[in-house]
């Protein structure tokens, strides 16, 4: 299924045994894996301590390093789904093997490249000045195309494009600003009211007293979405509502950069954040991990594949919404350095894509924050 042969320290069986999976559940796992980038002759690189006693800026920096350096994608092989969840964590230093050799990912895209899953098309007309809006559409469900609602857009945003920045689509060079107006425009049609995602790029590129017309003919703003991100139940939300929590948390994070205060829904959010940190506190397991119910209740298990995800996704969510007192607490490192742990155990794995990325995600924010 991958696109490059590897050497691996356990056998398929192991490998399964290891992550909790059953040998029925061994083509999903591949599906969604990402492999080894090392080549048969060469070593794992080694780790320089171990979790616990290496100091906690150092730990971070080289499984950052090791795990770009030894996992690799292809277009010609994986989707979209698994390549974009690794810029999200690399932003324009991931890499991907293409027809054309290996280049960063996100400037394999924005030159026009294409895989299955991301095959971006012109949109709307959206103004008089003859410019079209760039539209991806929505593969929910597949792991090869985009799950969410404006969820690549919201990985660029991240990634540090500017609004301004060209994005080829065929013969034409849009702009990701046309990318921003087309997911506006489009807003009356997230019939799953899930806007976490749309307020990522939102807060990156408009302030937050925002407001657009989309094509119903009804007025939107930034503040509107996030009231309605907030009335959700966040249990009830994918991956434990983590990423409705991000949204939430990039949205507040503008808001106060701009000095605007925090009144009525803006209010509202930060208490949503705060006592979600809060619970995230009060149900961590006693080994530094995160509950496997998220932040709802208490909850363990022995399958590293689950605890990577659940402690990779909380902390995600902590490193981007949580004050550098809280990020610097012996709680949140103790998470650090379980994460960091774990992913060292599971070198020479094939891991499901969006579980190992989002858990590298939130140690590159974790860095950035605390650097």
């Amino acid at each position: 299924m991958n696109s490059v042969s590897f050497s691996m320290k356990h056998n398929r069986r192991d490998a399964l045994r290891v992550l909790g999976c059953s040998a029925t559940s061994a083509a999903a796992l591949m599906l969604a894996g990402c492999p080894l980038a090392m080549p048969e002759s060469s070593p794992m690189p080694a780790a320089e301590g171990d979790s616990e006693t290496v100091p906690i800026d150092v730990l971070v920096d080289q499984t950052l390093r090791i795990e770009k350096q030894t996992r690799g994608l292809s277009t010609m092989v994986n989707g979209a789904w698994q390549i974009f969840h690794g810029v999200l964590a690399y932003g324009d230093e991931f890499e991907v093997d293409t027809p054309a050799g290996r280049t960063s990912a996100l400037a394999y895209f924005a030159d026009g490249g294409t895989c299955s899953g991301f095959q971006p098309s012109l949109g709307d007309r959206l103004d008089d000045d003859q410019r079209w809006g760039l539209r991806v559409d929505l593969e929910a469900s597949t792991k090869i195309g985009q799950g969410h609602r404006d969820q690549w857009l919201a990985v660029v945003a991240q990634a540090g494009l500017g609004v301004n920045a060209p994005w080829v689509v065929g013969e034409h060079t849009l702009k990701i600003d046309d990318w921003m107006r087309q997911a506006e425009w489009d807003v009356p049609l997230n019939y799953e009211t899930e806007f976490s995602w749309t307020l990522i790029p939102l807060s990156m590129y408009r302030p937050t007293d925002y407001r657009w017309t989309a094509r119903d003919g009804d007025d939107y703003s930034t503040e509107l979405l996030l009231q309605s991100e907030v009335m959700r139940d966040l249990s009830a939300s994918v991956c434990g509502g983590t990423h409705r929590l991000i949204g939430i948390a990039f949205a507040v994070r503008k808001r106060v950069s701009e000095g605007n205060p925090l009144t009525g829904v803006w209010s509202d959010a930060q208490q949503h954040l705060d006592a979600a940190i809060e619970m995230a506190r009060v149900n961590q397991n006693p080994d530094g991990s995160y509950s496997t119910s998220y932040m709802h209740r208490s909850g363990w298990c022995n399958d590293l594949g689950e605890m990577l995800g659940t402690t990779g996704h909380v902390l995600e969510f902590l490193a981007i919404s949580a004050d550098q007192q809280t990020l610097r607490s012996d709680w949140v490192q103790r998470s650090v350095r379980k994460l960091c742990g774990v992913l060292q155990q599971c070198r020479g794995i094939d891991l499901e894509c969006g579980v190992l990325y989002h858990a590298l995600h939130g140690l590159a924010e974790y860095q950035r924050r605390t650097a």
